[in-house]
């Protein structure tokens, strides 16, 4: 084989940088309602909620926009009298910036049952469970039909009546009058104060949870989730902020834990939950995970008894990527880390010289350091411009941000925490030449005290015959312009698929701007697959998400992306004091939209003699074409 002289042809890879009734019984009494002055005074955080069917619904409002939640009961007459009022407004406000939910506070009521009475009583707006009353008690929502118009700073604009269609329980209005839910929404979309941010709601109270037979405690449930889900990064000497490995340290955050856990901030895992394709490795919560803490937290935390304690988690002190590492790489020095100061982005070139090219199938990444390194990512280059920026610049490696910054021709994946050694399919491999040099991209995170780093990585070399080489493109937007001042700025990129592939992982990337980013695949037939939602984008949590199964990509087919960019004074991480117009670029203060896509050639059999991986070729003759195409573009028109 010849790996260096395919490789060498390769399209530029850019930087691989690498997310929660009383059934109206007429001897029931509707309650009072809240005062105006009840009124959640701090910032409501909605976040994510499952929903009946499965997937996963952000309350969060968009930017300038607003989120509408209107609970109810599928008992309460009053609240089924309201369909066909909440489906003109939801009509009446279709182009405009709200997200409507309806949030049903039955505990009775399953999954089955609420998505049929949603289609039976035509509710335009996604709907999702509420059985313990925990967003209802967020709120403070005490009736049903009950609305709250929540604005993107989270703060509650107005809550009560939908309008005044009912004097009280039982009794319409002859001559109804008000309609304060829909002034209510139009007031904040306007920009102008709520006339009323109260008035009582007619309706039947919300029902009280069921009790639980008994509360999750630490030492049977709790312990479990956290072992198996936080204590890779909280534990002593870890990245995390603190240890979770004891029931006093978990009891002081059980309202923290509860908190980042519904909203799913923590465990970081930024791909939306039933968006695309199942992911290897997924470190989300499952709802019954999310469930426990929450029903723990509320509880008290409760320790229980200590005999029901799992055993301790045991964590690896070295190599586990099966069969151990044939080349181990490291940075080449202890680091030094300053105790303060700004991030650290630094490239470290590693010289690689073998006796012949390899195919490398199984990948391990060591921090030397865990409490101060961040995300580590290596790339694979055979032009030695690594080496030149390295000499350029005084100290071990050179700073760069969000890649190496140069072209290279391969990549060896990355880690961030909680990540695990990559083993690829049996026949499928990463190319590796004899002589080159590997790029180790480490961020590093100051801890508050002096720290030292030799961070490294275990690389396994194929025994089974490689088929199939993993190869790396991207739909990217080298064009986008981000204006100053806007925060909600869309870029769109695509890539056209030049020959049948398989599709094996996706990482979405962008910088300090992005907001959020969706990629998708058209199919030569006009059907479209998600393959991966980013729904609050994190500079500092990127990852590269494998499919559980390969994907087909037939010639033809279209990869595009949709980002969103806040450029505004308001994003607390735009790096520019004053914003000003951001374009493509490697830097901090640039942007970048890129969803790069890893791919296999299908039918691609190495074993077969005469076999070449001309993946990179039909790469690279695509980038020229497009280039030429380009070119030709901004050759000035001349008349006659």
């Amino acid at each position: 084989m010849n790996i260096a002289s395919s490789s060498r042809g390769a399209v530029p890879l850019l930087s691989l940088s690498l997310s929660f009734s009383l059934a109206c019984m007429l001897a029931a009494v509707s309650g009072p309602g809240l005062r105006a002055d009840d009124e959640p005074a701090a910032a409501v955080k909605l976040g994510l909620h499952r929903g009946p069917d499965g997937r996963d619904l952000d309350l969060t409002a968009a930017p300038d926009g607003i989120t509408v939640l209107l609970f109810y009961s599928p008992e309460c007459p009053i609240s089924n009298a309201y369909s066909p009022t909440l489906a003109a407004l939801v009509d009446d406000y279709k182009s405009k910036p709200v997200k409507w939910a309806g949030v049903c506070v039955d505990p009775e009521m399953g999954d089955k049952d609420i998505l049929e009475h949603a289609r039976d009583f035509g509710l335009k707006f996604p709907v999702l469970r509420d059985p313990r009353g925990s967003l209802a008690r967020k709120v403070g929502a005490t009736v049903t039909p009950e609305a709250f118009v929540i604005d993107d700073a989270g703060k509650v604009r107005y809550h009560g009546r939908i309008d005044g269609q009912f004097a009280k329980r039982g009794v319409r209005n002859a001559n109804p009058a008000g309609n304060e839910l829909k002034d209510a929404i139009a007031a904040v979309l306007g920009g102008r104060p709520v006339a009323q941010p109260f008035v009582a709601a007619v309706g039947c109270p919300i029902p009280l949870p069921k009790e639980a037979d008994a509360h999750p405690s630490y030492s049977k449930d709790v312990s479990r989730i956290l072992q198996q889900n936080c204590q890779e990064c909280h534990r002593k000497g870890q990245v995390g902020p603190f240890p979770l490995e004891t029931y006093d340290q978990a009891r002081k955050r059980a309202a923290d834990i509860a908190s980042v856990a519904e909203d799913r901030s923590m465990p970081p895992w930024k791909a939306a939950p039933g968006i695309g394709p199942k992911f290897k490795h997924d470190r989300s919560l499952t709802p019954g995970d999310i469930a426990t803490l929450m029903s723990w937290a509320e509880a008290g935390a409760p320790e229980g008894n200590p005999a029901d304690l799992p055993a301790p988690r045991r964590f690896p002190t070295d190599w586990v990527i099966e069969g151990g590492p044939d080349l181990i790489l490291d940075i080449g020095t202890d680091f030094e880390v300053p105790a303060a100061g700004g991030d650290i982005y630094r490239c470290f070139v590693v010289p690689v010289s073998l006796p012949a090219d390899q195919y490398v199938s199984g990948i391990e990444y060591q921090p030397g350091n865990r409490r101060v390194v961040h995300h580590v990512l290596s790339y694979v280059d055979v032009s030695g411009e690594a080496r030149k920026r390295d000499e350029a610049e005084p100290g071990p490696g050179y700073t760069c941000f969000s890649g190496p910054g140069i072209e290279v021709v391969g990549d060896l994946g990355g880690w961030a925490p909680g990540n695990q050694p990559t083993q690829l399919e049996d026949g499928i491999g990463r190319a590796l030449p004899a002589k080159c040099d590997v790029v180790i991209q480490v961020h590093y995170h100051p801890s508050g005290k002096p720290e030292t780093d030799r961070t490294r990585i275990g690389l396994r070399f194929a025994r089974k015959p490689i088929r199939q080489v993993l190869h790396w493109n991207a739909a990217l937007n080298t064009d986008m312009k981000v204006p100053a001042g806007e925060s909600n700025a869309e870029v769109q990129a695509s890539w056209p698929v030049p020959t049948d592939l398989l599709a094996h992982a996706v990482v979405p990337h962008m910088h300090l701007l992005g907001k959020d980013m969706r990629m998708t695949v058209t199919f030569p037939d006009g059907k479209t697959q998600d393959l991966v939602q980013i729904n609050d984008w994190d500079f500092n949590w990127q990852y590269a998400y494998y499919f559980e199964s390969p994907i087909e990509l037939p010639k033809g087919s279209i990869v595009k992306v949709v980002a969103h960019y806040d450029n505004s004074d308001s994003n607390p991480r735009n790096p520019n004091k004053v914003p000003h117009e951001v374009k493509w670029g490697e830097a901090t203060t640039d942007e970048m939209c890129i969803g790069f896509i890893a791919v296999t050639k299908k039918g691609q059999d190495l074993t077969r003699p005469g076999e070449k991986d001309d993946l990179n070729d039909i790469f690279k003759a695509q980038s020229e074409g497009y280039e030429k195409k380009r070119a030709e573009g901004r050759r000035p028109r001349r008349d006659g």
